[in-house]
């Protein structure tokens, strides 16, 4: 009888732990796609444009976190159109209001030619670790906010200098 059983009860072990890693990684595929949708942003001078997250960085550097958003931008505009990259604007669960960094390499503002693409721009944004206790959304455009990072608290095991890398908001 246990001969009988053991095959039966193997089987139904083996479907059950496909079943839960099929639905963790659907989930994980869902979640990947939700973060990089493309938003469609209208502003009141009638300029639109197309902002894409591509993945958020998250490093540590003194007694600061360093968030980098990457995005990809779109014009689909006939003219040139100049975005300011202090726009952009970051704000965790406490309502603090982080501005972008332009330091070094990333200038005061974005230039996207006529319905040009510009695949790799870089956000720096400075936050105390308290921030990542809850929700970050950034502003993308006019009244028009995108959830960067979950409302579950993340405690980053990172020493100086170091670098973890998300595609996803649930982190």
């Amino acid at each position: 009888m246990v001969k009988r059983l053991f095959p039966v009860v193997a089987l139904v072990a083996v479907v059950t732990i496909l079943a839960i890693l099929a639905v963790w990684g659907w989930r994980r595929t869902r979640e990947a796609a939700a973060f990089s949708e493309p938003y469609h942003v209208h502003t009141h001078t009638g300029a639109d444009y197309i902002i894409q997250l591509r993945s958020t960085t998250l490093g540590r550097a003194a007694n600061e976190y360093i968030v980098i958003v990457t995005a990809r931008f779109e014009n689909p505009g006939s003219s040139d159109l100049v975005l300011q990259r202090d726009w952009f604007v970051l704000t965790d669960h406490h309502h603090e209001y982080f501005q972008p960094s332009t330091n070094g390499a990333q200038t005061a503002a974005i230039h996207l030619p006529p319905h040009g693409v510009t695949e790799h721009v870089l956000l720096s944004y400075h936050l105390p670790a308290a921030s990542l206790n809850g929700t970050l959304t950034l502003l993308a455009g006019q009244d028009y906010w995108v959830i960067v990072k979950t409302a579950q608290p993340f405690r980053p095991n990172l020493s100086n200098g170091k670098f973890i890398v998300f595609h996803r908001r649930d982190w």
